[in-house]
């Protein structure tokens, strides 16, 4: 991942989300990568990994709320020790903030009523993409997007925002943004976006209504650390004479 990707969205505009859709809308994208438009929704809406969307999200709808299930791809560390979620379920709402004007919820929404299967009125589908193939197509379609920007978007850029937005919102518990995220612990996702890049509103995204995920977020220490340095540092800067 990297701060590369990280630092990526400082060169972005702040609808590049929305920006990307438009291309890949195109009758020519559309037409040459017929399941691209799919993957890069789930990729907006979760930020999932290129790798999660390999095994398969399950999308539902029923009754004007869309449900996916994720299955984790990062589970066990180099040490062979435990990590990350095996599963995730992330619920968003038709009334839910920014799913109305979102092209990605309302993609999805149609496309699992369409053609998902019917079981008395619930839709479900199984969206799946290539991880290789999903990582080059962003990437060309980046450079598609922004010819002239040397930013190289790939996935994870859509991960780092994802974690931006939920740093930005101060409605989400660090313990949801965790399980959000797929992470074990609830210090994970530091490594990801800065809420500095994250939209509070809807407009760009949609706020989940629920998660749940398999294993019960760690809390780590270095969390409640980096809390205390963060609000000395505040207090210090307060403190400082202003500069006339």
């Amino acid at each position: 991942m990297g701060k590369a990707k990280k630092g990526t969205l400082k060169s972005l505009p702040s609808n590049w989300q929305e920006d990307m859709w438009r291309t890949a809308s195109t009758p020519e994208w559309k037409a040459s990568r017929p399941k691209l438009q799919r993957a890069l929704a789930i990729l907006w809406l979760l930020g999932c990994r290129p790798a999660e969307i390999a095994l398969g999200i399950t999308i539902g709808w029923a009754n004007g709320t869309l449900a996916f299930e994720v299955k984790g791809a990062k589970l066990v560390d180099a040490g062979g020790r435990t990590r990350g979620q095996p599963t995730r379920q992330v619920v968003f709402s038709r009334d839910s903030v920014g799913a109305a004007e979102n092209p990605a919820f309302i993609f999805l929404a149609d496309l699992v009523q369409s053609e998902g299967s019917n079981e008395g009125g619930i839709y479900k589908l199984v969206v799946t993409h290539h991880a290789d193939y999903l990582y080059n197509c962003i990437i060309a379609l980046g450079k598609a997007t922004y010819p002239a920007k040397r930013t190289r978007i790939s996935p994870y850029v859509f991960r780092n925002q994802f974690a931006s937005d939920l740093k930005a919102d101060p409605d989400i518990s660090l313990e949801d943004a965790a399980k959000l995220m797929g992470h074990l612990s609830d210090y994970s996702i530091g490594k990801y976006g800065h809420a500095v890049h994250g939209r509070k509103s809807g407009k760009g995204r949609v706020k989940p209504t629920a998660v749940r995920a398999t294993r019960q977020v760690k809390h780590s220490p270095k969390v409640d650390r980096l809390a205390r340095f963060k609000a000395a540092s505040a207090t210090k800067r307060k403190q400082q004479p202003k500069v006339q």
